[in-house]
């Protein structure tokens, strides 16, 4: 697979080459027929897994969640700079994280209109966060996560104090 990188020099590209060695080598290790595509930003890693014909593991919320905790630990020893690896399925998230900003508002709209809380879960923390960030300037509401590991959810609120810009993960 074709990699595209944006900022490859010095320290930086090589985490990116780092992340994505690891990774092809540990989906290598799981018998599963995974791609890995690689997109390097000034702050952060992107890794698109791409799963291909004959592949016999689903890359599950869970799976995806375990294999970017531990290539953020192999890429980021302690004493070098921190450079967030971030790991997707099927490319990269700019379709994706519109889809979930759209379904955030919806939240917010039906929150709103019910004066209900709505608990959404479990969802990735990259999802949550991203609802969390969409509603954190809309008037009525306010989220916060709740709970532990797969169990975590999302609660949106009707707020109608003043606005605080905070995220309470």
């Amino acid at each position: 697979m074709e990699e595209r990188r944006e900022g490859t020099a010095g320290p930086a590209g090589e985490k990116a080459a780092r992340a994505r060695r690891f990774v092809e080598e540990l989906l290598r290790r799981m018998g599963a027929a995974i791609a890995v595509e690689v997109r390097d930003g000034p702050e952060a890693i992107g890794l698109a897994l791409r799963p291909g014909a004959g592949n016999a593991i689903e890359p599950t919320p869970a799976l995806v969640e375990a294999i970017q905790a531990l290539v953020n630990r192999v890429v980021n020893p302690e004493g070098e700079p921190l450079k967030w690896v971030n790991v997707e399925v099927g490319g990269f998230g700019e379709e994706a994280e519109a889809e979930v900003r759209a379904m955030a508002l919806r939240l917010a709209a039906t929150v709103r209109r019910t004066g209900r809380t709505v608990a959404i879960g479990p969802i990735s923390a990259r999802d949550r966060r991203l609802i969390h960030l969409a509603l954190l300037e809309e008037e009525g509401v306010a989220t916060e996560s709740e709970g532990e590991g797969l169990f975590r959810q999302l609660l949106v609120e009707p707020f109608a104090g003043p606005k605080r810009l905070a995220v309470r993960e």
